[in-house]
């Protein structure tokens, strides 16, 4: 039972977060709705990180958007991330090496719906998201009570062409994870 309100107390804070999220964007389309979304990414990924507090995480998945792979590549990594020869021209190869390295599943996803589904067949305890602003927030938001940490992509060229993501970052909760 104390599970129970528990999750539903979160689900409530997240909903609040989420909700004022979306009437922000919806009143304006300045940087204070992005200040928004980083806070309440930033709130999430403190209670991800105190949730896994001195308690052992079995299974992490790290799922990413296509739109990390670089546009012209011709070995697609939506289906099989192992696809990718590590060529450098984008992050995968990063990402695969992380993935060899830890143990971990790595999951490129096309949108929303095979994220959600990669998440409900996986069954990690923990994931690492990677996406823009709007994706983070709902797909944090959906994923509950799963913990998902989020790590936002940088847009160098725009939105959902060849984005970049800061493996540093990631190196950074993985050691958290592994460092009890």
């Amino acid at each position: 039972m104390e599970r129970v309100v528990k999750n539903l107390l979160v689900k409530t804070v997240y909903s609040l977060g989420y909700f004022s999220y979306l009437i922000g964007r919806r009143i304006s389309k300045s940087k204070d709705n992005m200040n928004i979304s980083h806070k309440l990414v930033h709130y999430n990924n403190e209670f991800v990180l105190r949730g896994i507090k001195d308690k052992r995480v079995e299974k992490v998945a790290i799922l990413l958007p296509h739109c990390i792979q670089n546009y012209n590549c011709p070995h697609k990594v939506t289906s099989e991330i192992e696809n990718c020869k590590k060529c450098g021209i984008c992050k995968i190869g990063d990402l695969l090496e992380l993935k060899e390295r830890y143990n971990i599943v790595v999951k490129v996803a096309t949108g929303g719906t095979l994220a959600r589904k990669f998440i409900s067949e996986e069954k990690p305890s923990l994931v690492i998201a990677v996406a823009c602003e709007r994706d983070l927030i709902s797909g944090i938001y959906d994923a509950l009570p799963v913990r998902v940490y989020g790590v936002f992509n940088r847009r160098p060229n725009g939105p959902c062409i060849d984005t970049d993501v800061s493996i540093e970052e990631i190196k950074k909760v993985l050691s958290i994870i592994w460092k009890k």
